[in-house]
């Protein structure tokens, strides 16, 4: 399964998805690998909401963990209906009912907390999390915040790795500040003085960074999500959970 490969043409399912990887753990030759895709692609959101209910940092460690392996080793795949689409919703619920269940939340913890299938930074993303805490939100509203943060990052992510490899990792650090709608970017006179480049110049490439971006994330949506009707739905939904914690 290549990772980053296109979304099938006519609007049928995508080759290489979220639901993909889950069915991927299936397999006993690829479930770990599998696994250690969705732990990267994941990991925070889950372990956010974790914390969220009151577990300590190193408790909320494990039981992420634990609940990735449970996902695999329980008949949670084999019940998920692809076809009621959004990924999000299936993990959001596979997790509430993980967090219930405290018999079976124990025993996965006992052989997978200790595990690491994705390594990290926890000082990081606890240094995110004290300051974005808000006590009023719900649990969904909770994951589904920390969800769309966590697509959109990744967006950026490949969007980064393509202006490397093209050469251009520096415009891109230089312009990214003008993909965030909530930021005080630079005037692209000063972008420009900072590039070697003329006003017109600037405007141009932050066009294309901008236009490029939205092709990216569409796509990581898209990963998401069974068919690409769902997609703009998806990224509607996204794009109201981080202006309502804009306004927040």
């Amino acid at each position: 399964m290549r990772s980053g490969a296109a979304p099938a043409s006519g609007g049928g399912v995508f080759p290489d998805t979220s639901w993909g990887l889950i069915l991927a753990t299936r397999d006993p030759d690829g479930a770990r690998s599998a696994l250690a895709a969705l732990c990267r692609r994941y990991w925070t959101p889950i372990y956010v909401c974790v914390r969220r209910q009151g577990y300590a940092p190193t408790d909320a460690e494990d039981l992420t963990q634990a609940f990735f392996l449970h996902l695999i080793e329980h008949e949670t795949v084999a019940r998920a209906e692809r076809v009621r689409g959004h990924f999000r919703s299936f993990l959001l619920g596979a997790l509430r009912f993980f967090l219930a269940h405290e018999s079976e939340r124990e025993q996965a913890r006992k052989r997978g907390g200790g595990l690491a299938f994705a390594v990290v930074d926890v000082a990081d993303v606890e240094s995110q999390l004290a300051a974005s805490a808000d006590a009023r939100l719900s649990m969904d509203l909770q994951f589904d915040r920390e969800w769309a943060r966590t697509v959109v990052a990744h967006a950026r992510t490949r969007l980064r790795e393509e202006y490397a490899r093209s050469g251009q990792d520096r415009l891109y650090d230089a312009l990214q500040c003008c993909l965030d709608p909530g930021a005080s970017a630079p005037s692209y006179v000063e972008l420009g003085k900072d590039l070697g480049r003329n006003e017109g110049a600037v405007k141009v490439a932050v066009h294309r960074l901008r236009n490029r971006f939205r092709e990216v994330l569409r796509r990581e949506v898209g990963y998401t999500v069974v068919t690409m009707d769902q997609v703009g739905e998806e990224l509607r939904h996204l794009r109201d959970v981080l202006a309502l914690e804009s306004t927040a």
